[in-house]
């Protein structure tokens, strides 16, 4: 007999929702026959080398035993070669390579400038001090000399105005100046600056309110530059910045560019040592020491100088060295490109990193914490800061020369810079010509003997030799897309393994099971309906049919003219 659609309404309607929407519930067992038949099927279809084999049943044991360990064999060789290739990218990610592209000497500054006298004081400065002050224990230390420090009545003293009173003015010191075929006043081409070897004059070095953070120092206050130069934020990553007029023309940039090559546009100077006004020299010699620099930089003429004698005339062959990176190392990290960007790390004292003036702010932070003070040349950090006393000389000496931990820090700690120019000098020597000399005496209006140009002159010629020279770049060394390539080629030379065999692996490990369960749930829902309708026929002799055969005849039932009928038993 056929249930009424009333009673099945019925009987459905006194459900619970949740019993009826319940799903289906998938075994265990159902699971492990869904995967075990998903896993036969990757295995005879997937492009990986090696698993058919392993999976064909009807091969010998011996011969899936050996496809087997050969790909445990090929598997391990391809991932020891991945591993290799990854070290590779992950600690080597820069090479150094020379730039395709020429750089012109016309897009650089020229270098900066730093020309010290060897003589530490003008003897009829420091005549008249006694030995128990304190100006003659500081000058004897500036003449590296044994100083009693208990003789000493006072530890006050002021280093750099000490040094501008005793030390040789660079009016005086610099007699003669010219650059890039034009003449200029020398006082107000070369500023005096407090260096490691005493008083120095500097040229071409970048202007106070652009060079420093913080306090100036005293001897570079209140500079003034030739009438018409611009000061600009000159920096190697960034170079030159156009301020609205014209550059190098009727407003010349500063720092200043080079103007050409050969020694007529290059920097010509005429020095005047004054030997006879010699109290002590910071070496063994009498005479100059010169160093060139990049102009965002701290000169470091003590260890770096070269020196000038006087009788002589040098000429400096100017040799530039230019470092680039790439712009998109920025992503690598900075222990791995080993040099830092302009931006990646703020200095306190100045306002532009180079791993010298980082190394020199290191150093200073070193005898802050060791000493409590610091050297007269080196960056004040804090607004605090004092200057070492007399009987702080052993303290600073031993940070400075003895101890190579606060080094090694410092370097770890300072890296070079991605952007970074650096020059050179190849220095060739004569003897000067007295008739040579006396011609260009008398336009400068000296009136020198020839012993006095023998013993107390020198004359220095700084050029390019070319217009141009190759830069070194930094680039990456394996990139990420080399490295993924050869990743690529390493699994598809051992395992015939790519981007789609990823694809292989998630369709039939993760969608096809999860749809094939889905299917599985919506087969057997009409099975849950029609066990709790049989719950409800009469316990006779009925015949039970299957749901699709139910469902026909409830659809034959709904046409008038071809109904069928559940028949009885």
């Amino acid at each position: 007999m056929r249930v009424p659609r009333n009673r099945q309404k019925a009987f459905l309607a006194s459900q619970p929702k949740r019993s009826r929407k319940q799903p289906f519930p998938i075994t265990l067992s159902t699971w492990r026959r869904i995967l075990s038949r998903n896993t036969d099927e990757f295995c005879r279809n997937t492009t990986i080398h090696g698993l058919k084999y392993i999976n064909n049943s009807k091969l010998r044991n011996s011969d899936r035993f050996f496809f087997g360990i050969a790909l445990l064999v090929v598997l391990s060789l391809a991932v020891y070669l991945i591993q290799d290739a990854f070290d590779k990218w992950n600690t080597n990610p820069v090479i150094v390579g020379i730039d395709p592209e020429l750089t012109s000497i016309a897009n650089e500054p020229f270098p900066a400038v730093t020309i010290c006298n060897l003589n530490q004081a003008l003897t009829e400065r420091v005549e008249h001090f006694t030995n128990d002050s304190v100006e003659f224990a500081m000058l004897q230390l500036l003449c590296r000399r044994k100083v009693d420090v208990d003789l000493v009545k006072s530890n006050d003293s002021r280093w750099e105005e000490f040094i501008l009173n005793i030390s040789q003015p660079c009016k005086s010191m610099i007699i003669q100046c010219r650059f890039g075929a034009d003449d200029y006043e020398c006082a107000r081409l070369f500023h005096p600056i407090v260096t490691d070897e005493g008083l120095c004059c500097v040229f071409n070095m970048l202007h106070p309110r652009f060079m420093y953070r913080k306090r100036v120092p005293y001897s570079h206050r209140n500079i003034s530059l030739p009438e018409g130069f611009h000061a600009v934020n000159w920096h190697a990553e960034l170079g030159y910045r156009k301020r609205g007029f014209q550059p190098d023309g009727d407003n010349p940039l500063y720092p200043r560019r080079a103007q050409g090559t050969g020694e007529s546009l290059g920097l010509s100077l005429t020095l005047d040592v004054q030997a006879d006004a010699y109290y002590c020299s910071s070496s063994s010699s009498v005479g100059f020491k010169i160093a060139l620099h990049s102009p965002n930089e701290s000169p470091n003429v003590r260890e770096t100088g070269v020196l000038l004698a006087p009788g002589m005339e040098t000429k400096l062959r100017i040799d530039p060295s230019k470092i680039l990176t790439e712009k998109h190392l920025r992503n690598v990290d900075r222990r791995s490109r080993r040099c830092l960007f302009h931006n990646e790390l703020k200095l306190r004292w100045f306002a532009h990193y180079t791993q010298r003036n980082c190394v020199a702010e290191c150093l200073s932070g070193w005898l802050i914490r060791h000493c409590g003070c610091v050297t007269f040349y080196m960056p004040r950090l804090n607004a605090n800061d004092t200057i070492c006393p007399l009987h702080k000389r052993e303290c600073v000496e031993l940070i400075r020369f003895r101890t190579i931990i606060a080094m090694e820090s410092c370097l770890d700690e300072c890296l070079p810079s991605c952007f970074d120019l650096t020059f050179t000098a190849i220095a060739y020597s004569t003897r000067i010509s007295h008739d040579g000399f006396r011609e260009t005496s008398s336009h400068g209006g000296w009136n020198f003997t020839d012993s006095y140009v023998e013993r107390s002159v020198a004359v220095v010629n700084m050029y390019f030799k070319d217009p141009t020279f190759r830069a070194n770049k930094q680039t990456e060394f394996i990139g990420f897309s080399d490295f993924l390539s050869g990743v690529g080629g390493l699994m598809g030379l051992f395992l015939g393994f790519s981007f789609l065999s990823i694809a292989e692996c998630v369709y039939f490990a993760l969608i096809r099971p999860c749809r094939t369960c889905s299917e599985i749930r919506q087969l057997n829902q009409p099975r849950v309906h029609q066990m709790n309708l049989k719950k409800m026929a009469t316990p006779g002799n009925i015949r039970y049919i299957s749901a699709a055969n139910w469902f026909q005849a409830e659809l034959a039932h709904q046409q008038p003219n071809n109904r069928q009928h559940f028949n009885p038993a």
